[in-house]
């Protein structure tokens, strides 16, 4: 069982699909495929993780920030669950958050803070903030750097340059934000962007549990479809089939391999 929190106090960089597509079938995974992942979502402003109502992985809970008792609620729902996903807003929740957590001691009782991020320069910024943050007040628990929305048509050091920096002196020369992060702690996820993601969506599903979908059924429908000619109903069956082929290849070539960096990483 672990405890997970995901945070950058930079809006837009990814923490709701990290927490729902990626930690929550992690953990999932990891305990057996017995126990939903309770998956928290302290924000005002969104409601991400209500998207997966039809989820048999996720058990969706949001807390919002203004009028509430912040720091009861925090140490109640991480303490009070041993599988829980923490997904915190931008902005201002993720100091609210933090700050709450460093006066509690919380911060100390996660076995993973996960930090996630796009190719944007502020990105990175918030990142290494938030990144020094926590260490100053918590040195044990291990750390992921999240990469979010990443394009595979793309060397992975020059979309995400203001990270990594420009080491082999392609463009400026720069120096990565990544080398104010301790050795340690420069472990990395790559997230890969994808329909899917947005497929499973209106499903109200992950893309792992839509990759768990059999296609057989589906493959003799479009059979039968296509011996009787039946075009807006092939049509209907070949939108289905395709995503769900889609999704089987997201988990074999993106889900796994952060799987097993996370698996490395909590060793």
């Amino acid at each position: 069982m672990s405890k997970i929190i995901v945070l950058n106090s930079k809006g837009g960089v990814g923490k709701s699909t990290t927490s729902t597509q990626i930690l929550a079938p992690y953990l999932y995974v990891k305990n057996g495929k017995n126990d939903k992942v309770n998956l928290i979502e302290f924000d005002d402003e969104n409601a991400d993780s209500l998207s997966f109502e039809s989820s048999e992985i996720i058990s969706p809970k949001r807390v919002k920030i203004d009028g509430n008792d912040l720091d009861s609620a925090l140490t109640d729902n991480v303490l009070d669950f041993e599988n829980v996903v923490l997904d915190i807003g931008g902005n201002k929740t993720t100091t609210f958050v933090i700050n709450s957590l460093i006066d509690s001691g919380i911060i100390n009782a996660f076995d993973l803070i996960v930090i996630p991020l796009t190719d944007g320069e502020q990105d990175a910024v918030n990142a290494i903030n938030v990144y020094k943050k926590i260490r100053e007040n918590n040195e044990d628990s291990k750390i992921i750097f999240a990469l979010s929305r990443v394009n595979n048509s793309y060397d992975i050091e020059m979309q995400f340059l203001d990270f990594f920096g420009d080491n082999k002196g392609r463009l400026d020369n720069r120096v990565g934000l990544i080398e104010q992060v301790a050795e340690a702690d420069r472990n990395l996820i790559k997230i890969v962007d994808s329909d899917v993601i947005k497929y499973s969506r209106v499903f109200g599903i992950t893309a792992f549990e839509l990759s768990q979908k059999h296609t057989a059924e589906l493959k003799e429908k479009q059979k039968e479809a296509l011996k009787e000619k039946d075009t807006e109903r092939s049509k209907k069956i070949a939108y289905r089939l395709t995503i769900t082929n889609k999704a089987i290849r997201y988990k074999d070539e993106v889900l796994k391999e952060c799987f097993n960096a996370i698996n490395e990483v909590m060793e």
